[in-house]
């Protein structure tokens, strides 16, 4: 399960970002055009690809991002523009299991990928009808074809009786989430007498930027 990310600059001008500027599809073996969003704010230096990309060993997936605004003919001046690159990250698993949680790495090894990126241009005439298209083949930051992706670390933590209200999570994609709402997330499974000084070093370890505390309110 690949997390994909659109690294751009940050702007203020609404023809120079992704946000509300584009529309995305996922194909994988199974199912075409699987509607997509690119999550981000106008002044946002990165967009997440959501859902994540899942295939297994051997298949192939094809992103689409395309201007969502004109389609398919011009309104007004083409003036939407956006530069940057694109990341691939393995990210890890969470898991709860009633007692504790565990953050384990999707694979135990780095996953060759075949990467095969490409810019595509359509043209179209006056009355709307597509006259022409190109494509150009763009370069990987390796400057091959096959590359490896790492999979991201993770930790296990079994030092305290957790909620019950999330007995039913499993297994799952680790939640994409910022520091403070991942901090929340672990403060609601916590029970009051749970050691947190545990927590907070495991958290370091696994380089999260972020800590907790208990405090009376």
């Amino acid at each position: 399960m690949f997390q994909v990310d659109f690294i751009t600059s940050s702007v203020t001008d609404p023809d120079r970002s992704l946000a509300n500027n584009t529309i995305a599809f996922i194909d994988t073996p199974n199912v075409n055009n699987t509607p997509a969003s690119l999550l981000g704010a106008l002044a946002a230096p990165s967009f997440r690809l959501s859902p994540s990309v899942t295939i297994a060993p051997n298949e192939t997936a094809k992103i689409a991002v395309l201007p969502s605004d004109p389609f398919p003919a011009p309104m007004g001046p083409a003036n939407f523009e956006a530069r940057g690159y694109v990341t691939l990250r393995l990210r890890p698993f969470f898991i709860f299991d009633g007692n504790g949680f565990s953050i384990v790495p999707q694979l135990d090894r780095p996953a060759r990928v075949l990467l095969t990126p490409q810019n595509r241009a359509t043209y179209f005439a006056s009355t709307g009808e597509i006259n022409d298209q190109t494509q150009a083949g763009l370069p990987t930051a390796s400057g091959a074809a096959i590359d490896t992706v790492e999979p991201e670390s993770g930790f296990i933590f079994n030092g305290g009786n957790f909620a019950r209200g999330l007995q039913d999570l499993t297994t799952g994609e680790m939640p994409d989430m910022a520091d403070s709402d991942m901090a929340m997330m672990l403060a609601s499974m916590s029970s009051p007498d749970v050691d947190l000084r545990s927590i907070n070093a495991e958290l370091k370890k696994a380089g999260i930027g972020m800590a907790l505390e208990k405090r009376n309110l």
